[in-house]
């Protein structure tokens, strides 16, 4: 696979408050690619830098084989970054023909680019309605099939998903797949973790500027799988002991919870102090709570942008 997306000690700086530090990024074509943070943590500001909409304070960044800010490397994205803007008396259709019109010639295609956009977005029936009725999801929509538009091999999408409902995330995920599938590569920031988590083929985790985490999808959350002991409540205490290297913990029920994902070596050491567990299995943690992890993060984080002098 050759590589779409390099960064290499890439920084942005906003007086006092350091927005991206020294990110080292590689993205290689035909993934579907995640790009996950809390807000503020630099994801905005990163896709703004890799489209040459703000300069880099140092270091550097190639699309395509090419250094940002080279047009050659931007001729192959397709991009939406935070929430479309329209005329929103228009259409939606025109809308997107007036931006047909305003970048280079649109690729010859049956049916013509703007309708296969469209039906590709998911606005066939809405097309002709003017965006000023259109709910959030659906201006997100036209937002992705203006990123469409020319048929891109690259696409960077921020946040594409916010308004969508669970029907519409679900065929999004669809078509990110397919997307990819058929060669584009999508570089995709998201909090919808539960929707990476499926989609996803790698992941990068930023934190306050830093990349403190790359990786596919599977292998990060293996890293933090658990074993799940069930015993009979009168061994749980004489088991945590056994297992105290562990960090065996109960869970409020009849089983104890091990920081490990060596279910064998578990079975031994109980089978070594003369306990015998019901039941062993082995329970992977999922993207979210891995994430949580990764970044201290409490529960429910934010659902908004960032905000423009911390991204």
């Amino acid at each position: 696979m050759s590589e779409v997306i390099r960064c290499e000690g890439l920084t942005k700086r906003y007086r006092h408050t350091v927005a991206v530090a020294g990110l080292d990024l590689s993205v290689q074509a035909g993934q579907v690619f995640g790009f996950l943070g809390r807000n503020g943590a630099g994801k905005t500001t990163t896709m703004r830098m890799l489209l040459g909409l703000i300069r880099p304070t140092s270091g550097r960044a190639w699309l395509n084989g090419r250094r940002v800010p080279d047009p050659g490397g931007l001729a192959g994205v397709g991009a939406m970054i935070e929430e479309p803007a329209f005329y929103p008396w228009l259409t939606g259709r025109r809308n997107l023909e007036i931006l047909a019109r305003s970048g280079p010639p649109l690729p010859a295609a049956r049916p013509g680019p703007v309708t296969a956009a469209l039906r590709r977005a998911g606005l066939d029936e809405v097309a002709g309605h003017k965006v000023k009725t259109y709910s959030q999801g659906m201006r997100q929509r036209l937002g992705l099939a203006v990123a469409l538009l020319r048929q891109p091999p690259l696409l960077l999408l921020d946040e594409p998903a916010n308004g969508m409902d669970p029907a519409g995330i679900r065929e999004f995920r669809h078509l990110l797949r397919s997307l990819a599938d058929t060669g584009t590569t999508v570089f995709l920031s998201s909090h919808l973790l539960a929707e990476v988590e499926q989609v996803c083929d790698q992941v990068a985790v930023l934190h306050d500027g830093r990349l403190i985490e790359q990786g596919r999808v599977a292998e990060l959350t293996a890293r933090r799988a658990q074993v799940r002991v069930v015993l009979r409540p009168a061994d749980q205490p004489a088991a945590q002991r056994l297992l105290a290297g562990w960090c065996a913990r109960a869970d409020g029920t009849d089983a104890l919870l091990v920081d490990t994902a060596d279910g064998r070596q578990v079975n031994e050491a109980l089978g070594r102090g003369g306990i015998w567990a019901d039941q062993i299995s082995v329970e992977r943690t999922g993207l979210e709570d891995t994430f949580l992890a990764l970044t201290g993060s409490g529960p429910g984080i934010g659902e908004v942008a960032d905000a423009p002098a911390a991204r």
